[in-house]
């Protein structure tokens, strides 16, 4: 009962979350007469830390190569648009390619 007495959980709920965690050997039950504490067993939890550590690791990894490959396309694409810049400026107005047209 005092299990349940910190979470919005009935009774029956936490009883159901422990059985979970029982099977999956993440913890152990004992007895002490009318007491069944539990006990956390570290053991899979360090080998379920170290699986999902490489796992951080792998993506971790991936993410940074994302990240530069995102960072080589911003400044593609701003050098490509400073380019666009530069051509529009060297390019004669509408006005001018009428009146050079026209003295030919």
């Amino acid at each position: 009962m005092e299990l349940a007495e910190p979470f919005a959980m009935s009774q029956p709920a936490i009883s159901k979350h422990l059985k979970v965690l029982e099977r999956a050997g993440l913890i152990s039950r004992g007895r002490d007469a009318q007491r069944r504490p539990r006990r956390l067993e570290a053991e899979p939890l360090a080998e379920a830390t170290q699986w999902l550590e490489s796992y951080r690791e792998f993506w971790e990894a991936r993410f940074q190569q994302l990240d530069a490959v995102l960072h080589d396309l911003k400044a593609r694409n701003l050098q490509d648009k400073k380019q666009d810049i530069e051509n529009l400026k060297n390019q004669p107005t509408t006005r001018n390619q009428k009146h050079r047209s026209t003295k030919r």
